[in-house]
């Protein structure tokens, strides 16, 4: 994967998209270390067990990990919230690398982060089922982001676009989706306290089409999401074939 990717954040190369943000490329790291040790995780499950409470909960464990070792969380879904809750655990063991003109802007903790999506109850998550591309691929797309600002020393925020490769190749052959935007829920669910100090940042990922990342760069965050929110309940609960509503 030694292909250049984009994203907002990270190192200065001058061009700007047209809604004024810098837009940056980024080339895989050589210099992988042996794993970080998962630090956070029983302050994690702990506080997803806490806004999410009375689930059912299991683990899609990864077996082999380079930089930094990413499992994802699946709490089932209940009769009150009938949709599964799916978050990442690892990628906040080792901070982000955030540039210091970004930085001296920021007045609090953003270095750490994870990942989190909604899956509606219909989708199939079992051992067998996630052998099928069409049913695993958002468990992907969360480890490849929880992964990215390590892999590509970078960081990840709210409004940052990415694409699935140069191409915008589809993530899977059943949805057209091909990027993702991330976004934040309401706070006492997008952030962690940790006992020793730090804040973790929980970004919601929504998978986007090229067109609705398009509009993104040309209009801004706020405008995306006024587009998407036409989705109703789809904005947040992912559904592979949805409307595009920028097409």
């Amino acid at each position: 994967m030694g292909f250049l990717k984009k994203i907002f954040g990270g190192k200065n190369d001058g061009e700007k998209s047209k809604d004024g943000t810098t837009i940056y490329k980024y080339e895989e790291r050589t210099d992988y270390e042996p794993p970080a040790p998962m630090e956070y995780v029983e302050e994690i499950i702990a506080h997803f067990e806490t806004v999410f409470p009375g689930r059912t909960s299991s683990v899609f464990h990864e077996i082999v990990s380079d930089i930094i070792h990413i499992d994802v969380n699946i709490m089932e879904p209940t009769e009150k919230e009938p949709f599964w809750v799916l978050y990442t655990n690892g990628m906040s063991d080792l901070p982000m690398t955030i540039p210091n003109e970004i930085l001296a802007g920021l007045n609090d903790h953003y270095d750490r982060a994870e990942v989190m999506m909604f899956l509606p109850a219909s989708w199939e998550l079992t051992q067998e089922s996630v052998k099928d591309e069409n049913n695993y691929w958002p468990i992907r797309l969360m480890k490849q982001m929880a992964r990215f600002p390590h892999q590509y020393n970078s960081w990840l925020g709210y409004g940052h676009t990415i694409p699935n490769y140069q191409d915008y190749e589809p993530y899977a052959d059943g949805t057209g989706l091909n990027g993702v935007v991330l976004y934040q829920l309401k706070e006492e669910i997008s952030v962690i306290r940790a006992k020793d100090g730090n804040k973790i940042q929980t970004y919601f990922l929504i998978p986007l089409y090229k067109e609705e990342m398009d509009y993104k760069l040309e209009h801004g965050m706020d405008a995306l999401m006024e587009r998407l929110s036409e989705l109703g309940n789809e904005v947040l609960m992912l559904n592979a074939n949805r409307r595009n509503t920028c097409k």
